[in-house]
């Protein structure tokens, strides 16, 4: 059984889990927004909200470390973090891995800093996940050798094409709706 995470840096006016998130309880597909939503607002209900919306913390919450420019409205990224008994063996002394969930396209992998930090935490051994609304991939083993060589254009190249392949698993599935779903301009 998982600690409950420790809460850092807030929401906001941030609703892309009330939008990019499958809840099964309430029956609303990933790709739209829950009925009780207002986007740039928050939760209409938000006092008697369910369990499962209570309980859950994006990975961008969860690291204090992260700033603003994190918050998966403003990268196009939504962080989930994956317990360690969740985890493949080789992954578990290194705590958490994450899932980054792509919704903000290409611009979201090219964004400054976030090949550096992926390359970070394949060279610690954190599980790295990638899915764009997409059955989520473990990525370490294409990452280490760039990510050893500090080569962060070749971690970005390879996010860029692993990226490419959720896409397309997306097209092949006819996955609804298309990606990306958060506009980076």
């Amino acid at each position: 059984m998982s600690q409950a995470p420790a809460i850092s840096n807030s929401c906001g006016d941030c609703t892309v889990c009330c939008h990019s998130l499958k809840v099964v309880e309430l029956e609303k597909p990933a790709g739209i927004y829950c009925l009780h939503c207002l986007p740039g607002k928050g939760c209409g209900i938000y006092e008697t909200r369910f369990e499962t919306c209570r309980t859950f913390l994006c990975g961008y919450r969860q690291v204090p470390q992260l700033d603003e420019k994190w918050r998966p409205d403003r990268s196009g990224i939504l962080m989930m973090m994956q317990d360690v008994e969740n985890l493949p063996e080789e992954h578990r002394a290194s705590g958490k891995g994450i899932n980054f969930v792509i919704l903000g396209g290409e611009k979201a992998i090219l964004q400054p800093g976030f090949a550096e930090y992926v390359a970070t935490l394949v060279s610690r051994n954190v599980a790295i996940y990638l899915s764009a609304d997409t059955p989520k991939t473990l990525i370490n083993r294409w990452l280490r050798g760039p990510a050893a060589e500090k080569n962060i254009p070749a971690v970005r190249q390879m996010l860029l094409h692993l990226y490419g392949l959720h896409l397309q698993i997306r097209a092949d599935k006819k996955m609804e709706p298309p990606m990306p779903w958060i506009d980076m301009a």
